[in-house]
Formats: C-alpha cells, sequence, structure tokens
C-alpha cells in the first residue's frame, strides 16, 4: 500500500518533468518563484562562493539559507519526531523549505508540493519563507 498524506500535492518543477534528485533545486525554486534552471544556476554560483563542492550538501543548505527565518526540531526523548505532514497541519499558511531525511521539499499553505509524497519524513529543520 503507498502512503499517502491529504496535505501531499504532486508538483514538478523541472521543466521537462524529469524526476531526478534535484530536489533542492525543485524545493526552492518553488518556494522562492524563481525559475527552475535560473535557480540551478544560483545555487551553483552560491556553492563555489560558499566552498562546497554540491549544493545538495546539507550544511550548504544551512548557509545558503541563513537569511531567513529557521525553525527547529530537536529530538525530545520519549516522543516521537515531527513528520513532514504533521508540519503542513499545523502550518497551513505561508511558504516553507522542510529539510528532511535526506530530502528537502516545499510546504505552501500546508501543501507539500513535490514529485512524491515525503510526508512520512522526519523535519530536522524548516525556513520561513514567506
Amino acid at each position: 500500500m503507498e502512503y499517502r498524506s491529504k496535505c501531499f500535492e504532486f508538483f514538478n518543477a523541472h521543466p521537462k518533468g524529469i524526476k531526478t534528485t534535484d530536489c533542492v533545486v525543485r524545493a526552492l525554486s518553488t518556494a522562492l518563484g524563481v525559475d527552475y534552471l535560473e535557480q540551478r544556476k544560483e545555487l551553483n554560483r552560491a556553492k563555489r562562493e560558499l566552498g562546497y563542492s554540491s549544493y545538495k550538501d546539507r550544511k550548504f543548505l544551512y548557509d545558503y539559507l541563513k537569511d531567513y527565518e529557521r525553525l527547529i526540531f530537536k529530538a525530545v526523548a520519549g516522543e516521537p519526531r515531527l513528520k513532514a505532514y504533521q508540519f503542513a497541519e499545523v502550518h497551513p499558511k505561508g511558504t516553507y523549505i522542510l529539510s528532511l531525511r535526506g530530502h528537502a521539499t516545499v510546504c505552501i499553505d500546508g501543501k507539500i508540493k513535490d514529485t512524491w509524497d515525503c510526508g512520512y519524513l522526519t523535519v530536522y529543520t524548516a525556513w520561513r519563507i514567506k
């Protein structure tokens, strides 16, 4: 049985509709309202400027989004960690980039917009974009 959260909405920002390992580009271009190819150029420029070998490096994302409000979700002993679908439910307004376990996605007005339903993944950090 395939997992489907009610807050998931299929969206692929890739101009050719390709499903590939480009979650950082897709999430940022969607959240910022920037053309996918322009966003990818910007990320490549920023990674060189910030001294990273890849914009897929988790630390790069933290540096790149340092000027945005950051929401941190620390583990609490004995309590389950917040899942992406739960984040979407409690944030019905606004645009956020979510750093999940092994993935980055965007949540806009309570909807996770991505090429697959990552709602079951743990949220480590979120940045409020709008």
